[in-house]
């Protein structure tokens, strides 16, 4: 499997009120899709006639709805924002509606379906309508089915905070002054702070947390631990999601990445909200279906120019076009990597120095020089070829492993395979960056690049693994193009 062996979040209010949204998203945009021919033939059937959908509509409308769903999903229209009633939540709405409607717009003009781009009231019609039938759906009718149900009566939603007292208060009075759900706070567990007045109860220590989640039903948790202990962290993290509940981590548990980072996942009270889809396994066959589609086509596509750089490779210096080592993968199983060339001889055991010095934070003259260069790319620079300083500033280099990924061994995106040598001086807690394949491009050598250091792109790569979906795959692809389209550097 690609990532964590998550259990299916818990069926409780807030799941539900999820599911009842893209329910409504799906039935809007059906209702708005047939509703708009209706109103189109009966008002303006004189402009040319009476037109009816036929079965390559609905079939094309079948396959837009689930587009639909994973669009509003990358933009967060099924998290706490959006399950309540606010001016937020109106305003994601429309914008969300508006850049979906301009994608199906281009998707049919280039696939020129009739009774489409042909007939734009038809369109018109269809524009106001969903956008009338999303909002009144999401801000009334959703809000009005869950008050008559009494939902989160019959399905509670328990929140259990792994934080101090103060931090415990604050979440509670933010969940009861903003959220829709009316969850609510059981206690808190840490056994470090003093108790403060009108806190939730202490339910004990952090220690105590796989007793508390035996003993409560809890669906939700809220972590914010101080001081930061990774060992400890990733110990609840891998408990907490092997129960199947909901996991808000605090943004100031990932190290630099609120600061280095400028495009996060939405985050609110301060916490991410960790990705906990009920399409999480059937994402994780898609991904793999993916990875093994794009290798193989582009292995295909590309192998001109494998051949042309090969070339280039022998005439410069003796030896093979590819460089290959072993590296940790997913599980800790080893691998070996393919790369091309890009050196005339090994120089390991610089790297292997280098590492080390940066993994034990040795920051002398050295260090500090080397940190600019990419974690990846300590190397005597003196070896590097003319053909192989064009393949790193472009990173034609990693092309090989596009074999890795036909082999299982890599996927597209995820954290960049690290030589063992490297490896082998992590901490336990740095060991959970191997709970997924490796990959051809990942989170921090987009967002971060090299001006992080070496414990910052370890947690970088693990708030990927914990928020992993195939909407945050999109954008790191996406990024990494543009990355390597402006110049800034080599990944």
């Amino acid at each position: 499997m690609h990532v964590l062996n998550k259990t299916k979040p818990k069926l409780d209010a807030v799941m539900i009120h999820k599911i009842m949204l893209a329910v409504l998203d799906a039935l809007a945009m059906a209702g708005a899709f047939y509703l708009s021919f209706t109103l189109r033939n009966l008002f303006f059937a004189e402009r040319g006639g009476v037109y009816t959908p036929n079965v390559r509509h609905a079939i094309f409308l079948a396959g837009l709805i689930p587009l639909l769903v994973g669009y509003f999903r990358y933009s967060y229209l099924y998290r706490p924002l959006a399950m309540r009633r606010s001016m937020e939540h109106l305003e994601l709405i429309s914008r969300s509606w508006l850049v979906f409607f301009g994608f199906f717009l281009a998707l049919i003009f280039f696939m020129r379906i009739q009774l489409f781009w042909e007939h734009r009231i038809t369109m018109f019609f269809f524009l106001i309508l969903g956008w009338i039938f999303l909002s009144f759906g999401r801000l009334y009718l959703i809000p009005g089915l869950i008050n008559l149900t009494r939902l989160y009566d019959r399905k509670p939603s328990q929140v259990l905070c792994l934080t101090g007292a103060a931090e415990a208060r604050r979440i509670r009075d933010v969940i009861i002054r903003e959220s829709l759900s009316n969850q609510h706070v059981i206690g808190y567990l840490d056994g470090d702070s003093p108790d403060i007045p009108d806190a939730p109860p202490r339910l004990g220590s952090v220690a105590d947390a796989e007793d508390i989640l035996a003993r409560y039903p809890v669906s939700e948790v809220f972590m914010r631990l101080h001081p930061v202990d990774y060992n400890r962290s990733i110990g609840l993290i891998k408990e907490l999601m092997g129960r199947g509940i909901r996991l808000r981590i605090a943004l100031d548990q990932f190290g630099a990445l609120s600061e280095r980072v400028p495009q996060l996942p939405e985050a609110e009270y301060g916490y991410i909200f960790i990705n906990e889809s009920p399409l999480y396994r059937m994402e994780i066959r898609i991904k793999l279906f993916m990875d093994w589609l794009c290798a193989a086509v582009g292995l295909l596509v590309l192998s001109p120019l494998f051949l042309l750089i090969a070339g280039l490779i022998r005439l410069e210096s003796p030896g093979p076009v590819f460089f290959r080592q072993k590296r940790g993968g997913h599980g800790g199983k080893d691998f070996e990597v393919f790369k091309f060339r890009t050196m005339r001889q090994n120089t390991e055991e610089h790297h292997k120095e280098a590492v080390r010095r940066l993994v034990n934070k040795e920051y002398d003259s050295f260090g500090a020089a080397s940190q600019g260069a990419g974690l990846l790319k300590l190397t005597d620079q003196s070896q590097v070829t003319r053909t192989g300083a064009f393949l790193r500033k472009t990173s034609l280099d990693e092309l090989p492993q596009l074999i890795n990924v036909l082999r299982g061994e890599m996927s597209l995106v995820g954290p960049r395979p690290l030589p063992l040598y490297e490896t082998g001086l992590f901490q336990p807690w740095q060991q959970f960056r191997h709970s997924v394949r490796p990959g051809i491009t990942g989170f921090w050598q987009v967002f971060g690049r090299s001006a992080v250091s070496h414990e910052d792109t370890i947690l970088m790569d693990i708030f990927y693994i914990m928020n992993w979906s195939l909407a945050l795959d999109l954008r790191i692809l996406t990024r990494t193009i543009f990355v390597l389209m402006t110049g800034k550097g080599a990944l």
